[in-house]
């Protein structure tokens, strides 16, 4: 008898599956796998948080240097109007401040509106919408020659800091 040799026979799916295994480095136009895509648009997605955060942070900063300016400009004016009541509570014979702020002079600010107290003794100076925030109060009281500052929504900006004050 003569002996006969097996051929192996080779299944052409799997001939493809193997073709297939061997080329997927080499092939620059395979297709993207769904995990790759994710990690793709997580990088994409984490590139730009960081961007845009950090131009929300310098416009921010910008506001908050522009309502630093506006305020300082008032600094004066408070200065003024505690001097100019001080020296009103010297003169007055019976030692006391004034009814009225326009008692001691007429005070006028693009940004701020000052008003007095006569009941509390404050020297307050209200910040108009033009400040960038309607509302912001900035008292001083006469009688314990402190700042204050009343903010409703002090989370909202801008706002007037505690370290500006004088």
């Amino acid at each position: 008898m003569a002996e006969t040799k097996a051929t192996p026979t080779i299944n052409p799916q799997e001939e493809r599956n193997n073709a297939a295994l061997h080329t997927k480095e080499a092939d620059p136009f395979r297709k993207v796998t769904l995990v790759e895509m994710i990690m793709i648009l997580m990088l994409a997605g984490l590139i730009l948080v960081f961007i845009f955060g950090l131009q929300q942070m310098k416009i921010d900063k910008q506001k908050e240097a522009e309502a630093h300016q506006k305020f300082e400009a008032i600094v004066p004016i408070l200065t003024d109007i505690i001097q100019k009541m001080e020296d009103y509570k010297k003169a007055d014979e019976f030692g006391d401040y004034p009814i009225d702020l326009g008692e001691v002079g007429v005070f006028k600010d693009e940004n701020f509106e000052f008003k007095y107290d006569a009941e509390g003794h404050f020297v307050q100076a209200v910040s108009k919408e033009s400040f960038g925030k309607a509302g912001v109060i900035v008292n001083y009281s006469l009688t314990n020659s402190v700042y204050e500052v009343i903010d409703d929504k002090p989370g909202e900006k801008p706002t007037v800091k505690d370290d500006w004050l004088p």
